[in-house]
Parts: C-alpha cells; structure tokens; sequence
C-alpha cells in the first residue's frame, strides 16, 4: 500500500474497536482488539497488542499477514462475539477473503 492510501484510510480511524483476523492452520481466528494504532506512514506498519495468554494469540503470532476489521459503532454486536473466549468466533459470521487470502468481516 503506498503512504498516501494508507494515510487517507488511517485518517478515518481516530479510535475505536477493531476485529483482528487472520487464516492459521486453515482455520479463520479473530479477536476484538481496543489498541491498534499506526506506527509508521513509511513504510506503512500498524501495530496492536493482544493478551498472551489469549487463545488467539499463538495462532495470530504463527500467521505471516493478519487483517484489520474497522468497526461502526452500529456493530457493537460484533465486537462483543469476538471478545467471547475460546474461539469459534469466525464460524457466526459471514466472511470475505482477502486478496492476501485473510478472512475479513463483512
């Protein structure tokens, strides 16, 4: 992604809730994550932290690429599915991939 694209999709997001989502071991995983933030416009790299001790966590860390699901505020609904412990998550909702091939929300 060039600077400029990411910048202008980063501009719309000052805080929020996010879904972080990735494809490990053919399995989709997601979590809801409250600290994503950019860390660099060039090159473009965003951050986020997740509990390790989380179920999600050594599944994300083993992945190469992860998505970035923005949340309305409409979608409440989705953020609290994906806070529930244990998985499953991605089996109650309707997916789309990626050209990277990483499940995102829909």
């Amino acid at each position: 992604m060039d600077p400029a694209s990411f910048r202008e999709a980063l501009g719309h997001f000052a805080s929020g809730i996010t879904i972080i989502t990735t494809q490990a071991d053919d399995e989709p995983i997601g979590f809801t994550c409250q600290s994503f933030y950019s860390v660099s416009m060039n090159p473009p790299l965003v951050s986020f932290s997740v509990k390790a001790s989380s179920f999600s966590y050594p599944k994300i860390r083993q992945a190469e690429r992860f998505a970035v699901n923005i949340l309305s505020s409409e979608q409440s609904h989705v953020s609290n599915q994906f806070a529930m412990r244990g998985g499953g998550q991605m089996a109650r909702h309707r997916l789309a991939a990626l050209s990277s091939r990483q499940p995102c929300h829909q």
